[in-house]
């Protein structure tokens, strides 16, 4: 399982996300990513995470394994839905949440690692 954070960087305070209840993935975590980094890093994802940076149809397209897609926040109008949706990859979010302050990006670390933890549980049933 390849999970992908694009955009660590637009949270406020230190990321730390929790670990996630698999016995082998791989967690790769950046800052931030300009447009043509976006396709290179996700071609093999499972997982996207991103706060802002857009997911477009390009990147979903190309991202074949991809199967979920998490906003790290409230708002998830960066993402392409419908090209999400014409390939059944699920979106979630963190509703009422922003990353603009520290004590939210705990929480939002939280609830993205809760929601991906759920998403595979609800996958093996």
């Amino acid at each position: 399982m390849n999970i992908v954070m694009l955009d660590s960087g637009q949270l406020a305070g230190e990321v730390d996300f929790p670990e996630v209840e698999l016995d082998k993935f791989g967690w790769q975590q950046f800052v931030s990513l300009d447009e043509t980094e976006v396709e290179e890093r996700c071609w093999r994802a499972d997982i996207i995470i991103s706060t802002n940076t857009p997911i477009t149809a390009k990147v979903i397209d190309e991202a074949y394994k991809l199967r979920l897609i998490i906003a790290a926040g409230d708002k998830t109008d960066h993402i392409d839905h419908a090209a999400a949706e014409a390939r059944n990859i699920e979106i979630m979010n963190v509703s009422g949440l922003t990353g603009d302050e520290p004590k939210n990006t705990e929480a939002i670390c939280n609830r993205v690692v809760e929601q991906i933890n759920h998403w595979l549980k609800n996958q093996q049933a």
